[in-house]
């Protein structure tokens, strides 16, 4: 009876099936090589892609659908700490594919594999020259994690930026744009174009911004 109470599973089946689900998330959306899986997206819970460019995103929310009842399972499948144990799952959940990457890049990857960019700290700067010419100034912080120099081509990628004026194919349209990282540099490329677009409402303002890498028959989205 003592040992009863002090057991933490009450039921191995309902965990070994909630740790299935946990994984099977995790691999599907597993933000590697591209850190965004299925497009990048307006909405996000628990780092699955909800809503993208062209609407709701199914695999998304049958992957949202399947984490739901991975979490209901580890909860009942428990008898002790169970605030404390799925909150330990969720926080595995959301840094053990982070973690895999970061030890991969600075042991195993090359080439475009190895390199890292830093979404949150990018910028593109959008202003309106004339009624015809809009300048984009955009500052994307890349870093080589491998020991070997790394030559790669660079174009933008973000379907919802602006999207009723579609500003993204026109700032690759004087690219790719090449970009060379030495053994383990950090560095902001600047790319500077000039787009030929009618007058936006004295439109001007600022973005991050996700990137596409290639290098041969090899590409990436960041």
């Amino acid at each position: 009876m003592i040992g009863e109470n002090k057991r933490i599973v009450r039921n191995y089946k309902r965990l070994y099936i909630a740790i299935g689900f946990f994984i099977l998330v995790m691999i599907v959306n597993f933000p590697f090589p591209h850190e965004v899986p299925f497009g990048s997206g307006s909405i996000w819970i628990m780092n699955i892609t909800l809503r993208d460019a062209d609407g709701f995103n199914l695999i998304g929310v049958f992957l949202l659908m399947v984490l739901c009842v991975g979490i209901y399972l580890l909860a009942t499948s428990l008898e002790r700490y169970r605030v404390r144990l799925v909150l330990l799952g969720l926080f595995l959940y959301s840094t053990l594919p982070l973690l895999v990457i970061n030890v991969y890049q600075n042991t195993l990857a090359s080439g475009i594999y190895a390199i890292d960019y830093d979404l949150d700290t990018s910028e593109c700067k959008f202003e309106q020259l004339d009624d015809n010419r809009m300048e984009v100034i955009c500052d994307l912080p890349l870093e080589n994690l491998s020991d070997d120099e790394v030559k790669f081509d660079v174009r933008f990628f973000n379907e919802t930026l602006f999207e009723e004026k579609h500003l993204v194919p026109l700032m690759n349209e004087d690219g790719p744009y090449e970009v060379s990282l030495q053994s383990h540099e950090t560095k902001v490329v600047r790319i500077q174009t000039e787009l030929n677009v009618p007058r936006l409402n004295g439109f001007s303002g600022w973005a991050q911004i996700h990137i596409e890498i290639s290098q041969g028959n090899k590409m990436r989205l960041l």
